[in-house]
């Protein structure tokens, strides 16, 4: 598949996703959307791949939804670029649906600029890395919209219902140094550290069990929306399906003979 908006690789059992549109401050596109859900899709079938990263080009990581389609002209009121909201959010909720349920851990590395769908872009990831430069904003109600991109969902969860309506009501832009305060950001790395420091994470999360580490996401998730009782039963459940797996027999081992252990996967 050629790919008109992003740049993929993949080296290392880490699968690599570049967001490019520098000329729009990697804005999303329905071009982009579906692109992306295709790589996923793509990656979540490749044993070879065991964890992502997804990062912008040149300096910003997502401004936001791309209102401006034909490069010209923002929607009006009853034209129909406007009609094509609806369309155009369907299609990134498709992305974002593929980016929550996707099995293995997705880590995001935000400099610049995230914003709007860009923003929970980022926050629909497991892990977020941010450079000093990165600023985050709700800024829909700027443009005239309502919250999209799983923003509803993810806000509440990540800093609370109150802080959630106090970024979403006002839009205004939150800094690295806050994000990280209040639970949007896993971790700060300056400019010179950001590669190096995120490259190590992503090679410890690649020598992990693949599978206890999608069972881990799935039981978090749904522990969401679950009682205490339902909880037990879902770790119960997971803890079957590790426990007879190969690599929990290499982990046993490993453990007992004081060895690093060698995951396959299996």
């Amino acid at each position: 598949m050629a790919l008109e908006t992003l740049q993929i690789d993949k080296t290392n059992a880490i699968g690599r996703i570049e967001l490019r549109r520098p000329e729009k401050r990697n804005a999303i596109s329905p071009t982009m959307a579906i692109e992306l859900t295709k790589i996923l899709t793509d990656f979540e079938s490749d044993p070879e791949v065991r964890v992502v990263s997804l990062r912008g080009a040149e300096g910003n990581f997502c401004s936001g939804g791309d209102l401006t389609p034909n490069g010209k002209s923002a929607p009006r009121s009853g034209s129909p670029t406007a009609n094509t909201l609806d369309l155009m959010n369907r299609v990134y909720g498709e992305t974002i649906r593929k980016l929550h349920r996707f099995p293995k851990p997705v880590v995001a590395i935000v400099e610049g600029i995230a914003a709007g769908a860009g923003a929970n872009l980022a926050l629909a990831c497991d892990l977020v890395y941010a450079s000093p430069t990165a600023r985050f904003s709700e800024i829909f109600v700027k443009r005239g919209i309502a919250l999209d991109c799983g923003g509803s969902w993810l806000l509440p969860r990540l800093v609370g219902m109150q802080k959630a309506k106090e970024l979403a009501f006002f839009g205004d832009w939150v800094s690295a140094e806050e994000a990280r305060a209040i639970g949007l950001v896993n971790a700060i790395f300056d400019g010179d550290s950001l590669e190096e420091a995120v490259e190590e994470k992503l090679r410890r999360l690649s020598t992990h069990p693949p599978i206890v580490l999608t069972q881990i996401k799935q039981s978090l998730h749904r522990a969401a929306s679950v009682t205490m009782n339902e909880a037990l039963e879902i770790e119960a459940l997971a803890q079957a399906a590790c426990a007879a797996t190969e690599d929990f027999a290499e982990g046993m081992s490993a453990f007992m003979e004081k060895r690093e252990p060698d995951f396959k996967g299996r």
